[in-house]
């Protein structure tokens, strides 16, 4: 048996702090919002219970239906966009003998820029007058081509999830780069030996094998998605006409810009539903499976 095991005190000692931490960061809110989803409240004066209205508001609230969509065009951009590419992107890296390790340092760098940073960046690019891209295309192209990127409401959803894509798609290649670099070499270089061209070796070694991993990102690409919040608040709030408008920006300002805070808990409280639902759709759909080499 292990040390700490025969001191229940000093195994307490580290596990107590990760429990209270938890406990206040994470399981306190959650049931503070089921609880303040029930009411009616300004966050000043008395609460008045209304029991579930503030749930069945939300079904009628356009403007809250339109968030979802919203939210389910990130997860679908994310899954059928982001996820391909990173695998393919992985591949292409993982052929490099040479400067891999910038190659995987270049990707990287995006993640560590703050997102606040990320939305001004592309904010400058999607500028209308002097952003990078309406520059080029004029260039190229009739001026009529150039684009009000962030205020066409045709546009600006799809403006939002490429700069989203760019700042997090990093962390995804890294960490499926680190799956097929796990693979044993032995393995690659038996099929090979058997005649396997590189198509075969993608789909028959290196995408079966990789597969938990391709789950760990399904898994956070979906939950991320349903919780973006930061990107969309400063590149355009949630215009324009609400056309980027996601859960967490419409959250955000029924709770505390119009002081409705019950409803606005109850919007918090239909988040914390719709991604544990999606999640555990996802866990039964793609079981976890260990991979044995």
């Amino acid at each position: 048996m292990n040390k700490p095991l025969k001191n229940p005190i000093t195994y307490l000692t580290f596990i107590i702090p990760t429990f209270v931490l938890y406990a206040v960061f994470f399981v306190y809110p959650v049931i503070v919002s089921f609880y303040y989803g029930f009411f009616e409240w300004d966050g000043i004066t008395e609460k008045v219970f209304v029991g579930f209205d503030n749930f069945t508001q939300l079904w009628k609230d356009e403007v809250f239906r339109k968030a979802i969509v919203n939210n389910f065009y990130f997860m679908a951009f994310s899954l059928i966009v982001n996820i391909p590419l990173v695998f393919l992107i992985s591949i292409m890296i993982s052929k490099i003998r040479r400067m891999r390790g910038f190659y995987k340092s270049a990707v990287f760098v995006p993640v560590v820029i703050s997102t606040a940073t990320v939305a001004i960046l592309f904010g400058v690019l999607y500028n209308y007058d002097s952003g990078l891209i309406n520059q080029f295309i004029r260039l190229v192209a009739p001026e009529e081509w150039a684009q009000e990127w962030l205020s066409n409401p045709k546009l600006a959803l799809l403006s939002i999830l490429v700069a989203n894509a760019w700042q997090n798609i990093g962390f995804f290649i890294v960490l499926c780069l680190a799956a097929i670099l796990n693979i044993p070499r032995e393995i690659v270089e038996a099929a090979k030996i058997d005649g396997v061209n590189g198509w075969q070796e993608t789909w028959t070694i290196t995408l079966p094998l990789i597969r938990p991993v391709l789950f760990v990102m399904l898994l956070l690409s979906v939950s991320g998605t349903m919780k973006v919040l930061d990107i969309v608040q400063i590149m355009t709030n949630g215009g324009p006409f609400q056309s980027t408008e996601v859960m967490s920006t419409y959250m955000l300002k029924v709770g505390f810009r119009s002081m409705e805070l019950g409803y606005g808990s109850a919007i918090g409280v239909a988040m914390f539903i719709i991604i544990l639902v999606l999640t555990g759709i996802l866990q039964r759909i793609t079981k976890r499976e260990e991979v044995q080499y």
